[in-house]
């Protein structure tokens, strides 16, 4: 009776161990009053076809795609670590969520969120820069000037699987 006992203990941790070295499904960053997420969306359920996807919904931006894959797997999640990572260098606070989590977090942040305005890059908190994208030579591009900074970003249209769209994120 032990030894079975024993056996599902070690199960579900290994399972659980497992799921948690995968990697998170997203992340909530904050600072001051605002909240954004970075997830990684798998439109297929497996590894790829993947997306990074930004949200700023408290803010009424749509969502963007910033990097998407094909057939690399690790790419996307590669991708949203370095992306969170540059977050926190601007003084966001980031936290792993959970795919479940995210879900959830999700439809809140929806649910109050405004209506939506003109999805572009946007001034990261004062003395900081804000995230640029690098748009491929397959996509699309127009400038638009943000009002915070008066410089140049180009906004992306549309996206090519497998290219990393926001390489130079400052």
């Amino acid at each position: 009776m032990k030894s079975s006992t024993y056996n599902t203990s070690v199960f579900l941790f290994c399972a659980l161990s497992i799921s948690s070295a995968a990697g998170a499904d997203g992340w909530n960053c904050s600072h001051t009053d605002l909240v954004r997420e970075v997830l990684i969306e798998y439109p297929e359920g497996g590894a790829v076809p993947c997306n990074v996807v930004y949200k700023k919904a408290m803010e009424g931006f749509a969502d963007q795609v910033l990097w998407s894959a094909s057939n690399e797997q690790g790419y996307c999640e590669q991708k949203a670590r370095e992306f969170v990572v540059k977050l926190e260098s601007w003084g966001w606070g980031c936290v792993e969520v959970a795919s479940s989590d995210v879900a959830e977090t999700a439809e809140d942040s929806e649910s109050n969120a405004t209506p939506a305005l003109e999805a572009s890059p946007e001034a990261a908190p004062a003395g900081e820069s804000a995230p640029e994208q690098q748009a491929s030579s397959e996509a699309e591009t127009t400038t638009e000037t943000t009002p915070e900074q008066n410089v140049d970003l180009p906004k992306v249209e549309s996206v090519d699987t497998n290219t990393p769209v926001a390489d130079k994120i400052q």
